[in-house]
């Protein structure tokens, strides 16, 4: 009688023990949002909505926070009716046509628009105003450089080779 009040009390201090283990194991998504479910921009630019156009990967590329710098991104009008995107930073603002039905690619030749300076450097994110008609929303747009290959050809003015020197390893002298 007694063995089985002991196996008894094993088994409930056993099931116990089990509980509060996966209690543990698994209560990290009864308080945690599932990481997966966050919705952001996989890129190097921000996403918004500005009234009915779709901002999408938008940053700038400079060489320099005093230096010209050229708009990426893309712009999304699914209306029946052209928009008007305004991109207002404090050296500039640049205006962009987006026609009905369209997408806007800035890094198109043909669709190419600059700001006199973004007043930050590269690797920061520029304070900007982003407008349509009435509506408009205070964001700030990433600065980039040509570190990165994919952004060397649309760096105002060229990319400067010279400017990665400091990111090459040099050989250290040999230890006597």
């Amino acid at each position: 009688m007694m063995t089985a009040q002991k196996n008894r009390g094993r088994r409930v201090v056993a099931a116990a023990a089990l509980a509060i283990l996966s209690l543990g194991v698994t209560s990290c998504g009864a308080i945690n949002e599932q990481a997966t479910t966050f919705q952001y921009a996989a890129s190097d630019g921000i996403v918004l909505n500005v009234g009915d156009v779709e901002v999408r990967n938008l940053m700038l590329v400079t060489k320099s926070a005093t230096d010209e710098a050229r708009l990426l991104g893309s712009l999304v009008n699914s209306t029946d009716a052209a928009q008007k995107l305004e991109v207002t930073l404090a050296s500039g603002s640049v205006s962009i046509d987006v026609p009905a039905k369209s997408v806007v690619s800035l890094e198109k030749t043909e669709n190419a628009k600059t700001v006199p300076s973004t007043g930050v450097l590269p690797g920061a994110l520029a304070q900007a105003t982003l407008s349509i008609g009435s509506g408009s929303d205070e964001v700030r747009i990433p600065v980039i450089d040509g570190t990165l290959e994919e952004y060397r050809d649309y760096v105002p003015g060229g990319h400067d080779p010279k400017s990665l020197e400091h990111l090459t390893p040099s050989e250290k002298p040999a230890a006597h």
